[in-house]
């Protein structure tokens, strides 16, 4: 049999009628504690083997008040912030209908009146109180196992299903019609930039120093003719971050990386630029441009180490998008299952 406790959260200290109410709880077979806080009751719930039935003292409300229903309202959620398991029980002297209501739509589990209830069915409150707290600590430990449990089966799921994605994908690659590989989108690939630089030695050294880091690099001297071949370039061999300078013939830098933006969204982009100019860095920021390469171009090396590196992980991001995406597609039913679990609040 559960064992019944009550914490009476009492601001001004136990009136005559409350010291009534609780002497006959005790007397009931009821272990009762008196406080002054919700605080301290709340903590003192949290030391207990169960929850213990939370009564809140609201003898000063007035029947009919649309105020002391406010009152009465704020007072239980205030509670149910702090213990969301908790069914807190209102002790009032007022008990009409709309009191009643009120209390009972803010979350209380139930209303004693003391001018009309006496200590047996004060005391049948608290234990079926006490009874649907433990209900509902129980439900709330089990959803939390459960989605505890469910959570690691689709991290295991996830591990799983990138190592199939990737042997299907090697597999496609190998796969021959003729002389096409089949291949898919999220095929094992280089990193690839797309430079826009008009200076043509500023383009073929970097190009040539990104291509013998592993990039691949495609290099255009203007923005329009960038634009052009941006989006395909994104669907076939995939684009991880855009080098672009700020001057340009025609079109300038940012436009260029504002359009390029719209075609591939999301995508990185550096801006090269000869000037420092407060206001270009600033429209830059706005923008999301993610830094700046100064020309001349001084200790180019560490440049182009420092541009493939964000390249190399500009894809590593797009590779993890794919995965779950494809993982999602192929799991849609477990994942719609996961959604609709109990969430701790």
């Amino acid at each position: 049999m559960i064992h019944l406790e009550a914490i009476l959260v009492a601001p001004n200290g136990p009136s005559g009628s409350l010291r009534g109410l609780m002497d006959g709880l005790a007397g009931a077979g009821v272990t009762v504690t008196i406080v002054d806080e919700l605080a301290i009751a709340i903590e003192l719930a949290a030391g207990s083997a169960t929850m213990p039935a939370l009564l809140l003292d609201l003898l000063e409300l007035a029947a009919g008040e649309i105020e002391d229903q406010k009152v009465a309202t704020d007072t239980i959620r205030r509670a149910l912030a702090v213990a969301p398991t908790c069914l807190p029980i209102a002790v009032t002297t007022a008990a009409d209908a709309p009191l009643i209501v009120a209390c009972m739509r803010a979350g209380a589990g139930d209303v004693i009146d003391m001018k009309l209830e006496g200590a047996v069915t004060a005391r049948a409150v608290v234990q079926r109180i006490c009874i649907r707290q433990a209900e509902r600590t129980r439900d709330r430990e089990a959803a939390h196992q459960t989605r505890q449990m469910v959570e690691e089966l689709l991290k295991d799921l996830i591990r799983t299903e990138r190592r199939s994605i990737d042997a299907e994908d090697a597999l496609a690659v190998v796969r021959q019609t003729g002389d096409v590989f089949s291949t898919t989108a999220a095929e094992a690939r280089a990193p690839a930039i797309l430079l826009v630089e008009h200076e043509r030695s500023i383009t073929d050294e970097l190009a040539d120093l990104l291509e013998a880091s592993g990039i691949a690099t495609f290099a255009y001297v203007t923005g329009e003719e960038a634009l052009r071949d941006a989006a395909q370039l994104a669907a076939t061999t995939g684009l991880d971050l855009a080098l672009v300078a700020a001057q340009l013939p025609g079109i300038d830098g940012l436009e260029t990386i504002r359009q390029l933006r719209a075609q591939v969204p999301g995508l990185p982009a550096f801006l090269v630029t000869s000037v420092h100019d407060a206001d270009l860095a600033a429209d830059a920021a706005d923008l999301g441009v993610v830094g700046f390469v100064q020309k001349p171009l001084a200790h180019i090396d560490d440049i182009v180490q420092r541009l493939a590196q964000l390249a190399q992980e500009s894809l590593q991001r797009t590779r993890e998008v794919t995965y779950l995406q494809r993982i999602k597609v192929r799991h849609e039913r477990v994942l719609a299952r996961y959604r609709s679990l109990p969430r701790e609040q």
